[in-house]
């Protein structure tokens, strides 16, 4: 307590002496304030270990520094709260930390602390003063007056993980699957669905998202059956399944108890292909692109703005964004290949996509080829799956077929500019010990938490895994007191 009872000496003695200073001749009002708050605070620059490979494949360290001016940090008034949202990088040195801090009405900003003996000890803050921040810290600024003031616990956030590495977990198998020719996969509610075919039927099974180690064949309640091709038609949105099966539209708000109807419109759909916020695309038998609202059901030709025979047939996957711009509007990707009996010499997959708007008078839009002879597109891979990660398309297959020399499995394809151009990327990695047993036969999903599902034809494999920042959580960035 000593120590404590010198610091506030210290204080009064400074307001003591800024008064008598004054001579009676100058005399000038001074106003002690009562009260005081943290105002603002930041860090200076820190220190990052980062790993990487030496040429014989030793690994190293090497330091390098981090600008912690640019990560803002938020002060919640009312909890005496003070972090930043934004966590620091992973490896960033938490435990020699410069920071700046401002306070309301010129308050003593003070360091309290716990010393070895778990005694109170209080210090003058010096911003020249490094500090360990691997546990927070807490600040007090005292008023003016000598006797309020505010505590504030002070936390460094710092990434624990690297944001842009997978964490795969292999989630079991189901022996059926290895008696599939292909299959599709969607998350729907709180089950992972998979469609497969066997050349004769779709058989469908289905397992909880939490527990997906126990698979249950779907036996539907009503005695729905599903044709050979059904498998590559369905597709999840909001409440609802949808898949085309003999030339008829089926949905299912549950995956059990199926609701047929008669496809209206001009032309009528062989297979979906995507669903928008207020559409549905497929494809009919002469190719071409097709839509509906959810409404009426009532299909008809959307407009192409490119060369017809350029739009896939096979293996088509969607993605879709909100518009940066409008929110109100979508841009909507597909991808997937050409008939390979047709066009054996395709060696890239075919990315389409349109913009579509919703609010009222809106014009609807063509659709756009993306491909551009740019060296950039995505490889024309067996049972191609694309689909939309957080802020990017992802897309994934088997070996490459016509005149691709891809490698099955070998990478992930990332496109970060709506399907324009493509390029492998190592921060998405396949999980260690990935084995489909020599089949292209798989599939590729994402639920609503951002974890992908792979399934393995071949090997019956189930893997789920998780882009580390697509898993955490934002914290509170506005405060009112």
């Amino acid at each position: 307590m000593r120590r404590i009872a010198r610091l506030f000496v210290i204080l009064f003695s400074a307001a003591v002496l800024a008064t008598s200073c004054l001579s009676d001749d100058n005399a000038t009002d001074i106003t002690y304030y009562s009260d005081t708050a943290i105002t603002s605070f930041s860090l200076g620059t820190l220190n990052r270990t980062m790993w990487t490979k030496s040429s014989t494949g030793e690994d190293s360290s090497y330091v390098t520094e981090v600008d912690g001016s640019v990560y803002k940090f938020y002060i919640d008034q009312l909890k005496r709260e003070i972090y930043n949202p934004d966590s620091l990088p992973v490896r960033t040195d938490a435990a020699h930390v410069l920071c700046n801090v401002s306070s309301k009405n010129s308050g003593f900003i003070i360091l309290a602390y716990k010393d070895s003996e778990d005694n109170d000890s209080l210090v003058y803050f010096n911003s020249s003063d490094s500090l360990d921040f691997t546990e927070p810290i807490e600040f007090r600024i005292y008023a003016n007056d000598g006797i309020a003031y505010r505590a504030y616990k002070v936390s460094v956030n710092v990434h624990k993980e690297d944001p842009d590495s997978i964490n795969w977990y292999n989630a079991g198998s189901n022996p059926a699957f290895t008696s599939m020719a292909a299959m599709k996969s969607v998350a729907f509610r709180d089950r992972l669905f998979v469609f497969g075919t066997d050349r004769s039927n779709t058989s469908v099974y289905s397992a909880s998202l939490d527990a997906p180690g126990t698979w249950t064949e779907l036996s539907t309640d009503n005695g729905a059956t599903f044709d050979a091709n059904a498998y590559a038609s369905v597709v999840a949105k909001g409440d609802s399944l949808y898949i085309i099966s003999g030339g008829r539209m089926m949905r299912s708000y549950d995956g059990n108890n199926w609701t047929s109807y008669d496809i209206q419109g001009n032309t009528a759909p062989i297979k979906l292909i995507a669903a928008g916020r207020s559409r549905l695309y497929g494809i009919d038998a002469s190719g071409q692109i097709v839509s509906s609202e959810y409404s009426n059901h009532a299909w008809t030709v959307d407009a192409i703005s490119g060369d017809v025979s350029m739009l896939p047939d096979e293996n088509i996957g969607y993605g879709s964004f909100a518009l940066t711009t409008d929110d109100t509007s979508e841009r909507i990707i597909i991808a997937g290949n050409r008939s390979l009996s047709s066009n054996p010499e395709d060696s890239v997959a075919m990315v389409w996509s349109k913009i579509e708007e919703y609010s009222t008078n809106s014009e609807r839009h063509s659709w756009m080829f993306c491909n551009e002879d740019n060296g950039y597109n995505l490889p024309r891979l067996a049972n191609l799956k694309m689909l939309a990660y957080g802020d990017v398309l992802i897309a994934l297959g088997g070996q490459g077929e016509g005149t691709s020399t891809a490698e099955a499995f070998s990478a992930f394809y990332v496109s970060e500019d709506n399907g324009l151009t493509w390029h492998d990327d190592d921060k998405y990695y396949m999980p260690e010990g990935f084995d489909n047993a020599e089949s292209d036969v798989f599939t590729m999903t994402v639920d609503e938490n951002n974890y992908l599902w792979i399934v393995c034809g071949g090997t019956g494999t189930v893997w789920r895994g998780r882009v580390n920042r697509l898993g955490w959580e934002e914290n509170q960035t506005s405060f009112t007191e």
